[in-house]
């Protein structure tokens, strides 16, 4: 059995990351790859939570570590724990098998990445990451041993992508 395949987007504030990531997450779905997503809020402050009358929220207001809801097909769930690593948090999204998860943010994590680059000083800064499988710019740079693919060149990037979805990572 291959290893789960976990693939980060990573870059600087408005490099892009969202829209690769939809776009990588539909070209998934159409290929009928199941898929854990987990972003890194990085925007300060708790996310918005549902309100705070809910049955899932009155409990975790009442001292729950943790309220899961089920409902429809959909199941949620709200944890409170002062930090929590990516590596967890690919555990908890594992939990429903999925082919693949994709990854947004998060950049000092050891998974294989995409890097999204602005300019010369951003591959510099960026390149001191690891696991870097591939990076997108709009220009042609000098990177050191990093494939480079064009922001314009969408189909170049969609075929590495169904080539990753289908190369078993396994020992990587």
């Amino acid at each position: 059995m291959a290893a789960l395949k976990v693939l980060q987007v990573v870059g600087f504030k408005n490099s892009g990351k969202t829209t690769l990531a939809l776009n990588l997450l539909e070209q998934a779905k159409n290929k009928g790859k199941t898929v854990a997503f987990i972003k890194h809020h990085g925007h300060g402050g708790p996310l918005e939570l549902p309100k705070a009358d809910t049955d899932s929220m009155r409990l975790l207001g009442s001292g729950a570590d943790c309220s899961i809801a089920y409902g429809d097909g959909i199941i949620q769930m709200h944890q409170q724990k002062q930090t929590a690593t990516v590596e967890e948090l690919v555990d908890y999204a594992s939990l429903g098998n999925p082919d693949l998860i994709l990854v947004e943010g998060f950049k000092e994590a050891p998974f294989e990445k995409i890097v999204l680059l602005r300019s010369v000083e951003d591959s510099l800064e960026l390149q001191k990451l690891q696991n870097i499988v591939l990076a997108i710019a709009p220009e042609e740079l000098q990177l050191d041993n990093i494939r480079l693919i064009l922001q314009n060149d969408s189909k170049l990037l969609q075929n590495w992508f169904a080539n990753w979805m289908v190369i078993d990572n396994e020992g990587i």
